[in-house]
């Protein structure tokens, strides 16, 4: 059964939150013991399913993975996700001379491997993994402003992009192989205009959802940010899911996503779950279940990563509000 039949034969909603960090306090570790033990962050994950029970389990999203195994430089932090150090970036050539990493021995790809192993075989409920999208990593091996800056001269970054896609294709179909889900995660794809993303980025979009498709996995994308202009080019490449940025109106937009898309989203991670109450939790999954129940293909989760200090007791009020919502007359 393929994600959209799964989701259509449930009388109820899907739900899933990106939710991954908050398990780490909950287990009482850090974030950079979870990022580089599988163990602990296995244990971490565990904790927070426990008290959730979601019908996806997704791991720690980390957006540097694949940059570390191509030799760029990372700071780790207890409480907060990781980022990339500030460093002088060099010649896109000496990253080609490197070759493409072995997920199975480059920086911490193994580490994310083992997570993978380890949530597909305790059962009971999906598992995800998480990519850095070939365009986004293609902005951190060369810098933010000069890839902008060729995409508006008209370079079609054909040798970059193909390189990059490379990478994170290795690494995605070692990932596809252990879980049933990889989202790939790519934020420099907000930049884009509808017709760059077509012509320039798709196909080798294309070309990565393959990949994994044919690794044994569900693919996911999801762009940070809004969205609305994209959504058209991101439904045709192939990719049997969508998750929205909660700057997306999702209640307008979903109708230009192709129906046998999923849609995932989009309660915004950090004004709600972060730093509301669980009552304002509670209103707003009413509402936005509300909003989207006349979309069969829809899957209650939030907006991107849920941050690290996220009460635990505003994720379990969204559970708990999705598990007990009836639609009026049933969903149509």
């Amino acid at each position: 059964m393929n994600l959209l039949d799964m989701v259509m034969s449930r009388s109820d909603r899907l739900v899933a939150p990106l939710a991954g960090y908050p398990g780490v306090r909950l287990a009482g570790r850090s974030v950079r013991e979870a990022l580089h033990d599988a163990t602990v962050q296995l244990e971490a994950l565990k904790s927070l399913e426990e008290r959730l029970r979601p019908d996806i389990v997704f791991p720690l999203l980390d957006l540097t993975v694949e940059a570390e195994s191509m030799g760029l430089g990372v700071n780790f932090h207890d409480k907060l996700p990781p980022s990339l150090a500030q460093q002088k970036l060099p010649m896109l050539d000496r990253f080609y001379a490197l070759g493409l990493p072995d997920p199975e021995k480059a920086g911490r790809m193994p580490v994310f491997l083992e997570v993978a192993e380890g949530l597909s075989a305790r059962g009971g409920r999906m598992s995800g993994a998480y990519v850095t999208g070939p365009l986004t990593l293609l902005a951190q091996l060369l810098g933010t402003g000069e890839l902008l800056d060729r995409v508006k001269l008209g370079d079609t970054l054909s040798e970059p992009l193909a390189f990059t896609t490379s990478i994170v294709g290795e690494y995605a179909a070692a990932l596809a192989a252990r879980t049933d889900i990889v989202v790939v995660v790519d934020p420099a794809a907000e930049a884009l205009e509808a017709e760059e993303y077509e012509s320039l980025y798709r196909p080798y979009m294309g070309g990565l959802v393959g990949i994994i498709r044919s690794s044994g996995a569900i693919c996911l994308l999801h762009v940070c940010g809004d969205v609305s202009h994209l959504l058209e080019e991101m439904s045709l490449t192939g990719a049997e899911g969508i998750c929205l940025d909660s700057r997306v109106n999702i209640q307008r937009e979903i109708e230009r996503i192709l129906s046998s898309v999923v849609v995932l989203g989009n309660i915004d991670p950090k004004r709600i779950m972060q730093r509301g109450t669980p009552e304002d939790v509670r209103w707003e999954v009413r509402r936005l279940l509300r909003n989207t129940s006349k979309a069969r293909n829809f899957v209650l989760s939030t907006g991107c990563d849920v941050p690290v200090d996220t009460p635990v007791r505003n994720l379990e009020a969204m559970m708990e509000e999705a598990r007990a919502w009836k639609p009026r007359g049933g969903m149509s």
